[in-house]
């Protein structure tokens, strides 16, 4: 076996996929723009090699393949984008997450010998079919992204998938619904954190959490421990019988959410939350939308592991045991 080359490994998917991995003994190189992974990572994951780079850096790309006998690959190298940025750096989205794939592909081709590539998509590409679907499915739910960042998580799907057929690449894209959990932190590449963990800093500080007065909108949130076993399971299928899968809880959350509070409460006593108007946790819709159907994904051998109330249970006590090394 060689070695698994994720790039944009230091960021939240990227170290859940390395310490998932790590845990079964692979041997994980990581790509990306930080020369050294964050603190509390560094100490946790030492056998992981990390190389700075650029994804739109061809040589050094190249390089990486050369160096370590890359047979697996997951280019998770992304931005995702809010408007703002969209509307200030729409190049600079499109060469990470679109061309710089590409780049990686190409020396991933040129190197040989890599026999399963990970594509990066996202709950994203549904778009607007999202609050027009109760079920969101692979292959009869249309894509019609919004977002700068979606209509680039579609377009790595299906230019992913045409390039890897023409170069002998056998990928699989994984369109990874809304995250959240362990080594979740502001990068500077992620416009859109997750409630979770604004609560869990909240909750950390011994502050106060205001949550907004509307009712709780339907939402089907994966833990992320969960999303890396999905991703895990793609990465190790034998001969997948389909090419694009949904990896998401395939349930509302939105009803547990008062069970997340109380779990932070359970382990920092000082945190305390109600309603009211000066909210200071915003959530990440303004409309309920579908639920992801995760029926292909069970094909894989892939289903949830955790309940809302084991995630929750789960994730305050790994901030908890964060002390002051920080939530990275």
């Amino acid at each position: 076996m060689g070695a698994i080359l994720i790039t944009g490994g230091a960021g939240f998917v990227g170290l859940n996929l390395l310490e998932a991995l790590l845990a079964r003994g692979e041997e994980v190189v990581v790509f990306g723009q930080e020369a050294a992974l964050p603190p509390r990572a560094a100490a946790a994951f030492p056998k992981a090699r990390v190389i700075q780079g650029d994804v739109n850096n061809a040589d050094a790309l190249r390089a990486v393949f050369r160096a370590h006998r890359i047979d697996r690959l997951l280019p998770f190298a992304a931005i995702t984008a809010g408007p703002d940025r969209e509307s200030t750096d729409p190049h600079g989205v499109l060469d990470v997450n679109l061309h710089g794939l590409i780049r990686t592909l190409e020396a991933a081709r040129d190197a040989g010998g890599v026999r399963r590539v990970i594509l990066p998509s996202s709950a994203a590409v549904y778009g607007e079919s999202a609050y027009a679907h109760a079920t969101l499915d692979e292959a009869a739910t249309p894509p019609v992204p919004v977002s700068l960042y979606g209509v680039t998580k579609y377009a790595v799907e299906r230019a992913g998938l045409r390039l890897c057929a023409h170069w002998g690449l056998d990928a699989v894209a994984a369109r990874i619904g809304a995250t959240y959990g362990p080594w979740e932190r502001d990068t500077g590449l992620r416009d859109t954190l997750s409630p979770h963990l604004a609560i869990a800093q909240a909750a950390r500080r011994g502050g106060e959490a205001v949550l907004p007065p509307a009712a709780r909108l339907s939402y089907d949130w994966v833990y992320v421990r969960d999303l890396a076993a999905g991703l895990l399971a793609l990465l190790d299928a034998e001969a997948p019988h389909h090419r694009v899968v949904n990896l998401a809880s395939g349930a509302d959350w939105a009803p547990h959410l008062d069970d997340f509070m109380g779990e932070f409460a359970r382990a920092f006593p000082g945190f305390r939350w109600h309603v009211g108007e000066e909210v200071t946790i915003r959530f990440n819709e303004s409309r309920p939308r579908g639920v992801m159907s995760v029926a292909r994904a069970a094909e894989f051998g892939w289903r949830p592991r955790f309940t809302p109330r084991e995630a929750y249970a789960d994730y305050a006590a790994w901030v908890l045991a964060s002390g002051e090394a920080g939530l990275g």
